[in-house]
């Protein structure tokens, strides 16, 4: 770390965005980071920022320029963000006694190749060369015969398209776990290449979560490998071809079309009831009834005379 801080801080310099940062307060945050980091790979570096503070005795904003500063010296690297946790990662929080309201950043912490010859004072090694005695006998690298001789590199494979696309659209459903947005959908698609050629969506994933905890199982809120999670519920789901809501779909799709037939009924009934009345309105000019008005039109006007004949009066 100091070598890399007096070999590189005059080239970073202009690249920080919020200021400098003295040799000390560095090495005091990467010491810091290094207590906390796993002593063999460096992974796992999690304290959060008043935890550096409290142990560096350093400003907040020192603390975040010494950070951007490991970024850029390329001996550290933010592997996860930080964020606010949400209303179920806190309830779940409390539940074990953690009153935090955010998760910290992830960081590791590895080393930054120096060229050699331009700096023949620093070597790979733990133990340092001496000048004038045989480094071939002191630091020992590889065998004389190169072991990569004879493998082939392999391409990486690239992302399949309709798992990538199912992907996408899962990721951004409503219903989706928050776990499902913690690797972005190049690293799901090949998962989901097989589900997405059985026709699968997003809603047959989060049924078939449903279903895998409707059995007894426990999902965790936020799951140490999520791939591995989500292909070990399709492992034992089975087989691809029946989709998790299919039945549902069937029953809905069965619904709405006996909906369509009773509709198609009421319409018919509709359209003879109209017709009826068309004829019952049509009948009423007909010559029939003006016959029967005529002949009622008649008999008043005999009841009329007689009623008239009985009074004595002339009609």
């Amino acid at each position: 770390m100091p070598t890399a801080y007096d070999l590189r801080y005059k080239a970073i310099r202009p690249q920080m965005r919020s200021g400098g940062i003295s040799r000390e307060a560095l090495l005091a945050v990467a010491t810091a980071r290094a207590a906390h980091a796993d002593h063999r790979t460096g992974r796992e570096c999690r304290p959060s920022n008043a935890r550096l503070v409290a142990m560096t005795g350093l400003s907040l904003r020192q603390v975040q320029r010494a950070d951007e500063a490991l970024r850029l010296l390329g001996v550290a690297t933010e592997v996860l963000r930080g964020r606010q946790r949400t209303r179920t990662e806190r309830m779940a929080s409390w539940r074990v006694g953690d009153r935090a309201r955010g998760w910290a950043s992830v960081w590791v912490l590895h080393d930054n190749p120096i060229d050699l010859p331009a700096n023949g004072f620093v070597t790979p090694h733990p133990d340092r060369v001496l000048k004038g005695s045989n480094s071939r006998q002191r630091v020992v690298t590889t065998r004389r015969t190169p072991s990569g001789r004879g493998r082939r590199a392999h391409r990486r494979a690239c992302p399949d398209k309709e798992g990538t696309r199912l992907a996408l659209d899962w990721r951004a459903h409503d219903n989706a776990p928050p776990w499902a947005r913690r690797h972005s959908a190049e690293a799901w698609s090949t998962l989901l290449a097989g589900p997405a050629r059985h026709g699968w969506s997003p809603r047959d994933l989060n049924q078939l979560i449903t279903d895998w905890l409707a059995t007894g199982h426990r999902i965790p809120d936020n799951p140490h490998k999520p791939i591995g999670l989500l292909g070990a519920i399709l492992t034992g789901h089975g087989g691809l071809d029946e989709r998790p809501t299919a039945a549902d779909e069937a029953r809905v799709r069965e619904e709405l079309a006996q909906r369509r037939i009773q509709r198609a009924l009421v319409r018919a009934e509709r359209r003879v009831h109209q017709k009826a009345r068309d004829a019952g309105r049509a009948a009423l000019d007909g010559p029939g009834h003006a016959e029967c008005r005529q002949i009622l039109a008649e008999l008043s006007e005999r009841r009329r005379q007689r009623r008239y004949q009985s009074d004595g009066t002339r009609p």
